[in-house]
């Protein structure tokens, strides 16, 4: 069997599944799982056909723009202007259109047709400043924002990147926001927004999906999303209490218009390849062999490259319908993606759909948004051993024409294996799922005027499913003497949230503004999971599918265990005022009083507040000659938040298996007790920062941004400390006992 055939990947994940949803669902088509999706032949030839080469000046009323985008529509094609206000692509099609843009300025779209020099006059955006941001229950306008808040529209994400979310698109879009990554095609990618809050507490920002809390960042597609605004410090993050001490990103998805009754489909596409970059130098195998280090095996592999999946290959498909009146309105999506990672067996392949829609009726007193939101993702998800590269012989091939598997296994030498034969002869295979369905009513009691009461009702269910077999041949099993070894994992989780709040919005005489929310929330999640692992099976065939057929069942050896995760529960009353008088002078406050089931009675509830103050300079008088100041604004925030996010079990009083006893005949006895030390005294991790900012837009927003300084402290650490034993019957035991303190700027 030759290198490339052994280089091929050993089974594409191709789930073939049909979902049905209540109510306003969607079915996916199961032949198109069953293949890769290709655009039509005239789709493909109107992106990549021969085309000329484009020259483009963007200017304003002033001269050049630096920095504006200019892309061909609908595809990845595309740079940014230079310092002369030009850019020049290559290769656009005649029939192409052009979309220029720069934040602070109207858009505009341009036919190429028999141009290859365009020069576009983009007109400022009146709007900027009226640009709505949400804040949590509930949206301000962009200019009356007193908090360190980020916002991103859709359009401003990244086009051209893949990964196993949408953070590969915000990459060096935030400042303060650390992502981190494997870089598998199936890592998840854990966030700090200016850096970290916690030790043994979670440290990532809460996730709030179309004002569902809680909401996993896995479970989006890029195309779907309308914006995202980010709640960085803590006078933002305070309504959300408990779960906001790391920071909050919102994220709207988009919704239907009102299209006349016509209907809008919208298809787009990427495609990707993945390259490996600054691999490390290795000794080739004459330079190994020089050295006497280990046997010489006579050939030259670079154990590195042997490792990488130079055949990857990446696309994304979405599908979107759009369609309205004025007292209904539908969104409504369906997206596949297959993302190859750079590693040998790395991928994964997503596809789902969503269903939003919007209702108005009795003459606008009532408006309900029902949202339906669905995600499974198939994973290949062995990503090899890239240190073990580095430990190989050179010598040493990772083929073996003779075998049977056409590698070369060989056994019981820890520093030295065939990294290349486990992650092909392993079968690795995962299945996540999301379901989410919601709805949103928001009564409008018209007789008091700007008056409003908003209720969401929201389910979550996530699904996870493990399916590992290691046949005879492999590695592992030939040490351990096994004929092949099946792993069978599933957990699942469940959330439910329900809010309501009221909200009243009054723009009153002399330029004073008022904007008040009062309401509750109520969060809780459920969980369960099992595993089984047997071993010793009559054929390799039938993998992890026959898994009672291995012979470790029958000599009691095999091993199955199942858990319920304690019920996690939140409950809690907030309010906020929001205050401007001639949109110069801005105060907020926030408050929410919580409680958490993971505490003691005595530690159970817990305040968390903010306030904050800005000023708009820029309205004074005295700066209305300075015309090279557009917008200019300091603002001052101070927020207490707290951190629950660690396991229930800390505060249960559970047994587990303490020891494990042969007895005289043979068998086994096990004994159960505490498992751990419980402190009726834990409670709350609490932050408390203040931010003090600076928001700028000059030139006629040509240069515009934002300073922060912050500072801040986090108390009660929660850490695990030791302790005697007696009177504790473990060694160790949770404490709130740390303090971290931490500083920064941002722009």
């Amino acid at each position: 069997m030759g290198k490339e055939n052994m280089r091929k990947k050993v089974g594409v994940l191709t789930p073939n599944v049909a979902f049905l949803t209540a109510g306003l669902l969607f079915m996916a088509s199961a032949s198109m799982l069953a293949a890769d999706i290709v655009p039509p032949l005239d789709a493909l030839k109107s992106v990549n056909q021969k085309g000329k080469t484009v020259t483009v000046t963007v200017l304003d009323k002033h001269g050049e723009l630096i920095g504006a985008n200019v892309i061909v529509k609908g595809t990845t094609m595309g740079n940014v202007t230079d310092m002369n206000g030009m850019v020049t692509l290559q290769d656009v099609p005649a029939n192409a259109v052009l979309e220029i843009s720069y934040i602070g300025y109207q858009p505009q779209e341009v036919e190429v047709k028999n141009q290859s020099q365009i020069r576009v006059v983009l007109s400022e955006d009146s709007k900027a400043l009226q640009e709505v941001v949400v804040v949590g229950y509930g949206t301000m306008e962009k200019k009356q924002v007193t908090s360190a808040i980020t916002s991103l529209k859709g359009e401003d994400m990244m086009v051209g990147v893949s990964g196993s979310d949408i953070s590969s698109a915000l990459q060096g879009k935030i400042g303060g926001l650390v992502m981190n990554n494997l870089g598998s095609a199936n890592s998840t990618t854990t966030f700090q927004l200016r850096g970290m809050t916690s030790i043994n507490a979670g440290r990532s920002p809460l996730i709030v999906i179309d004002g569902f809390p809680g909401g996993d960042i896995r479970s989006l597609t890029q195309d779907d999303i309308k914006s995202i605004d980010i709640l960085k410090d803590g006078s933002a993050g305070a309504i959300y209490g408990t779960r906001a001490a790391s920071g909050v990103i919102l994220i709207t998805t988009k919704s239907g218009s009102n299209t006349d009754g016509k209907v809008k489909l919208t298809y787009s596409n990427e495609f990707s390849k993945k390259q490996s970059y600054n691999a490390p130098e290795m000794l080739s195998g004459r330079e190994f062999a020089s050295h006497n280090i280990s046997t010489d095996y006579g050939n030259d592999v670079d154990w590195w490259d042997e490792m990488i999946n130079h055949d990857n290959f990446s696309q994304k498909h979405h599908l979107s319908l759009e369609m309205g009146t004025e007292k209904a309105q539908l969104y409504t999506s369906f997206f596949y993606e297959k993302n190859e990672g750079i590693a040998l067996q790395d991928g994964r392949q997503d596809y789902g759909g969503r269903v939003n829609a919007t209702f108005k009726l009795f003459d606008n007193w009532l408006e309900v948004r029902p949202a339906v939101d669905y995600r499974q993702a198939a994973r290949n998800n062995h990503f090899p051993n890239f240190q073990q590269a580095l430990r190989n012989n050179p010598t040493r091939s990772p083929y073996d024409s003779e075998s049977q598997t056409g590698y070369n296994v060989w056994t019981n030498e820890s520093m030295d294996y065939n990294v290349v034969a486990d992650a092909m002869l392993e079968d690795w295979y995962g299945l996540d799922k999301w379901f989410k369905p919601e709805v949103t009513m928001k009564l409008n009691i018209k007789p008091i005027e700007g008056l409003s009461y908003q209720q969401v009702l929201g389910y979550e269910n996530r699904q996870w499913e493990q399916h590992t077999y290691y046949p005879r041949t492999h590695r592992t099993s030939i040490e351990e003497s096994r004929n092949g070894d099946a792993y069978l994992g599933f957990s699942k989780t469940e959330n439910l949230t329900s809010e309501g709040y009221f909200s009243y919005v009054k723009e009153l005489n002399g330029g004073h503004n008022l904007n008040a929310t009062a309401g509750y929330s109520y969060f809780e999640s459920n969980g369960e999971s099992f595993n089984m692992e047997n071993y010793n099976f009559s054929v390799d065939g039938i993998k992890y599918w026959n898994i009672g057929e291995g012979s470790y069942l029958s000599d009691g050896k095999a091993s199955m265990s199942s858990s319920k995760n304690i019920s996690e529960k939140l409950f809690s009353l907030f309010a906020r005022v929001n205050y401007s008088y001639q949109d110069k002078y801005m105060a907020s406050a926030s408050i929410r009083h919580e409680g958490s089931s993971k505490f003691a009675t005595n530690n159970r509830w817990a305040n968390f507040w903010s306030a904050t103050a800005g000023w708009r300079i820029s309205n004074e008088d005295f700066m209305k000659d300075i015309e090279w100041i557009s917008d200019l604004k300091i603002r001052f925030g101070y927020g207490v938040t707290g951190n629950n996010d660690f396991s229930s079990s800390y505060m249960a009083n559970m047994l587990g298996s303490d020891t494990n006893w042969m007895m005289p005949d043979g068998s086994w006895a096990y004994s159960y007790g505490k498992s751990q030390n419980v402190n009726p005294n834990l409670g709350w991790e609490e932050k408390k920062e203040w931010d003090l900012g600076v928001d700028y837009s000059l030139f006629d927003g040509r240069l515009y941004g934002k300073f922060d300084y912050y500072r801040r402290k986090i108390d009660n650490l929660l850490y695990s400390v030791k302790v005697p034993q007696p009177p504790y019957t473990q060694g160790s035991q949770y404490q709130n006992i740390g303090t971290m303190e931490s500083k920064g700027w941002e722009f």
